[in-house]
């Protein structure tokens, strides 16, 4: 598809007007940097400064006003985890509660960003599709029905609990993973794991009691951060990165 023809890809919309969308909500990106400072891009090899600081975009999938209509749910998902303070010692476990929370706009700005991620056709994101529940998803997210009316896309939160890391500073772009026989997805985001359900059939019934959708209180648990594989993955990679700088000293 040339640039002439590329078309929004909203429901009902036609507009070829399009805009810098990013799949994940750049406000997220926006705090994670001290004032003066560069995200940076962490692999398996290293890190270094982010060639997208604000975090990957788009150009060919979204016109201006529907890229806004997402961005109300956006806007919610990152003042929520903005307004949450920093986790300490807690254990894997433990529960965690906050009072006054929108489920609904919450959890659609998390499949927000899997739907703007299954959209696009960069090679980075080809992992990520929706396959038949795409048409739904967008239907969703531009419709009027609420998150307590889907079965198929039910999303838990796990909050990430460190006593030496500022877990709401990481971001983990989304991965297709398998709980069982379900499919789902992962991403890390404002110092949560969240796993979105895509799959007819329900969690089991240990991660039911965390679902968030229809639910006006959050009901979740901690995860220790250094207990999971995202901080093995940063751990290795920092050893890789201090391994390539004693080695460029040397020479």
């Amino acid at each position: 598809m040339s640039p002439a023809d590329e078309i929004c890809r909203a429901p009902q919309c036609a507009s070829t007007d399009l805009c810098r969308a990013h799949i994940v909500p750049q406000g997220f990106a926006r705090v994670l940097s001290a004032p003066g400072g560069h995200n940076r891009a962490v692999r398996s090899a290293g890190s270094k400064p982010a060639n997208q600081p604000n975090g990957p975009f788009d150009t060919s999938i979204l016109c201006g006003p529907c890229d806004e209509r997402l961005g109300y749910f956006d806007d919610y998902g990152i003042a929520f985890c903005a307004g949450l303070p920093a986790t300490g010692a807690e254990l894997t476990g433990k529960a965690f509660r906050c009072v006054d929370f929108d489920s609904d706009r919450f959890g659609k700005a998390m499949l927000a960003i899997l739907w703007r991620a299954s959209i696009s056709d960069r090679a980075e994101w080809a992992p990520i599709s929706l396959g038949p529940h795409g048409d739904r998803a967008a239907s969703l997210l531009f419709g009027g029905a609420t998150l307590a009316d889907q079965s198929i896309f039910e999303v838990v939160l796990l909050r990430y609990a460190s006593p030496e890391l500022d877990t709401r500073k990481f971001i983990f772009l989304p991965i297709r993973v398998r709980s069982g026989a379900l499919n789902m997805f992962a991403l890390g985001i404002g110092g949560f794991l969240v796993l979105v359900k895509v799959d007819q059939r329900p969690f089991h019934s240990t991660m039911q009691r965390l679902v968030i959708n229809g639910k006006d209180r959050l009901e979740s648990a901690y995860l220790r951060f250094e207990e999971t594989g995202e901080f093995a993955f940063f751990k290795g990679a920092a050893a890789k990165e201090r391994a390539q700088q004693r080695r460029g000293k040397a020479n």
